[in-house]
């Protein structure tokens, strides 16, 4: 089997079993993913290029691992002075003597950290798929499966809310299944990373325009694409965009419009004739369909219940207070990867008798879990991954650059996305994310991929 299939076999396998949400579903996947990465051998760190954010993410999983290593007392109080303190309000053991490690729950932070690794892994992977011109096999996969995972949400929209695809009670409290995953927003930060990203590879394949044809001539043309793979990618667009839309989730349409913006804006300057009017005909069909369908009531309600938690100090801008007091006790260290759900309690504000499994903020997330120790590293990857998808973005000379477009515009919404939610923690998604990252930044194939556009 081909790499770059294995790395599609690999997304169906993490998305559909509730986003890879158990153990039982992304322990595998990142056993996968290892041993996917033993066949390809990516080169890591190898160039001057790719040795600043490969370097990063590697300093990341060791800022995670030092959360992890028991540390004597006194080492601990010194470091965070909040540390014992918050862990006698929390009821956990304190030893007077054992050494104790950052992490409040250790098993969470080692699962945190399996699921960053498998994550990092498959973006260096996928960097080397993509290099030697698998791009379009994994963009095929990614389109094949928002295509059925947005048929499923759209099935069960107006069914039984509580049941994951009408049969399966998820373990997880209050959980508000939507296709695949155990809650809309979880899903609608898959489909808004994987819907640019398709988008931009459709406006790679788009034909050249045909001079001198007949009306006649170019019905029948149009007629002859109804099968093609073009209509497809549409299509899965089409499904991608509706059913974020019906799903009412807010963070996810704010991040849909973001990405196809982006879309748009990093397009500027590669578009051809052909390509500018592909890009229309796609605008106008997912308005149409959006219109057609999306229930504008719900979403205009959930907008109305935001605005009204916002001024009266409840929802998330209460969450976010809590998780800001959390931060500024553990400014260093954070309480460990994983264990917000655990640390924020003895902090907690907001929704009283409900537990805060997450900040409703991947930044404040972040910072509370991990600290400067995790921040410093991340903010560093992150910054040398723009740099060089700006620099590739930049060199890129053939309508793949298109599909580079995509998959940034994708990165940017789920970034934009994270000031309200933390779906980057779902396995699904970070390994989504990582596939995104590998094709924004990937060298560009010494041989040139041939051209889908006549198919």
């Amino acid at each position: 089997m081909a790499a770059s299939a294995v790395v599609v076999a690999l997304l169906v396998w993490v998305t559909f079993p509730a986003g890879g949400v158990y153990p039982a579903v992304w322990i595998p996947a990142a056993l996968g993913t290892l041993l996917l990465a033993l066949r390809v051998r990516p080169r890591i760190a190898r160039g001057h290029d790719l040795r600043g954010i490969d370097l990063a993410l590697i300093a990341v999983a060791l800022a995670m691992i030092v959360q992890l290593i028991p540390l004597p007392r006194s080492t601990l109080e010194r470091i965070d002075p909040h540390a014992i303190p918050l862990r006698t309000a929390l009821w956990l053991p304190v030893p007077a003597t054992s050494p104790m490690a950052i992490s409040l729950v250790p098993a969470y932070t080692m699962e945190a950290l399996g699921i960053f690794a498998a994550a990092v892994l498959l973006f260096w992977t996928c960097r080397q798929i993509c290099e030697g011109g698998g791009t379009g096999r994994i963009v095929r996969g990614v389109a094949i499966i928002g295509f059925v995972a947005s048929m499923t949400a759209i099935m069960q929209y107006g069914g039984n809310q509580q049941l994951l695809y009408g049969f399966w009670r998820p373990r997880d409290a209050g959980a508000r299944p939507y296709g695949p995953f155990v809650n809309r927003n979880h899903f609608a930060t898959w489909m808004i990373m994987a819907c640019p990203l398709v988008f931009g590879y459709l406006l790679a394949r788009a034909p050249a325009a045909r001079e001198r044809q007949t009306l006649a001539q170019r019905v029948v043309a149009a007629a002859k694409q109804l099968g093609s793979m073009r209509i497809w990618l549409a299509v899965s667009v089409c499904m991608m965009t509706l059913a974020v839309t019906i799903s009412a989730s807010r963070s996810g349409v704010i991040g849909l419009a973001t990405a196809l913006t982006a879309s748009v804006l990093l397009s500027r300057g590669h578009y051809v004739r052909h390509t500018r009017s592909w890009t229309i005909f796609q605008a106008v069909l997912l308005i149409v369909v959006v219109v057609s369908f999306a229930n504008f009531d719900a979403l205009s309600a959930r907008v109305d219940e935001t605005m009204q938690d916002m001024q009266a100090g409840r929802g998330r801008s209460a969450i976010w207070r809590d998780a800001e007091r959390l931060i500024q006790d553990v400014p260093v260290t954070g309480s460990g990867a994983g264990t917000f759900g655990t640390a924020i309690v003895p902090y907690q504000t907001a929704l009283p008798g409900f537990s805060l499994m997450n900040a409703h903020n991947h930044y404040l997330q972040l910072a509370a879990e991990g600290g400067a120790l995790v921040v410093i590293p991340a903010a560093l990857a992150l910054g040398c991954f723009l740099l060089l998808f700006l620099r590739q973005m930049a060199t890129e000379t053939d309508s793949n650059v298109l599909v580079r477009a995509g998959a940034g515009a994708g990165i940017l919404a789920v970034l934009v996305q994270s000031f309200w939610e933390t779906g980057l923690r779902m396995p699904a998604n970070a390994m989504l994310c990582a596939v995104l990252a590998a094709v924004a930044v990937h060298r560009a194939p010494l041989t040139p991929a041939p051209d889908h556009r006549s198919r």
